[in-house]
């Protein structure tokens, strides 16, 4: 796959997520009020901040950057995995926060990658890149 194929993907999955937290958080201020609401889309911040370290990181692993040394990209990985926990319990330890909306709007972001797979699945199965022989 190429790189512009890659960036294309990357983006429409980071907006397939932004769509999922608009709603998410539309039908939270509805239901539940403005706290969940709020906590969905700081779940769904985390999730995206996560997520764009990870691409980062990966990107550094894979394309051997020659700038970026194997430590510092260890230790990127690693406080990236610090960083929901943290979060989480930061969260936890202000109550005036809904945990509950905070983990679906976590979940919720990620569920893009779901999306992108099933729309990229149904393109291939659509034909449109089928070889011509």
């Amino acid at each position: 796959m190429s790189q512009v194929t890659n960036s294309f993907i990357e983006r429409r999955i980071f907006r397939l997520g932004a769509c999922l937290l608009a709603v998410g958080g539309a039908a939270a201020w509805f239901f539940f009020g403005g706290i969940a609401a709020v906590s969905l889309l700081v779940g769904g911040a985390l999730a995206a901040l996560n997520m764009a370290w990870l691409r980062q990181t990966v990107r550094a692993i894979t394309l051997n950057d020659a700038k970026s040394s194997k430590r510092r990209v260890l230790a990127g990985f690693v406080l990236r995995l610090l960083l929901i926990p943290l979060c989480l319990y930061a969260m936890i330890r202000f109550l005036f926060w809904s945990m509950s909306a905070a983990v679906f709007g976590f979940a919720l972001f990620h569920c893009s990658l779901l999306l992108e797979g099933i729309l990229e699945a149904l393109d291939r199965s659509s034909g449109k890149h089928a070889r011509t022989e």
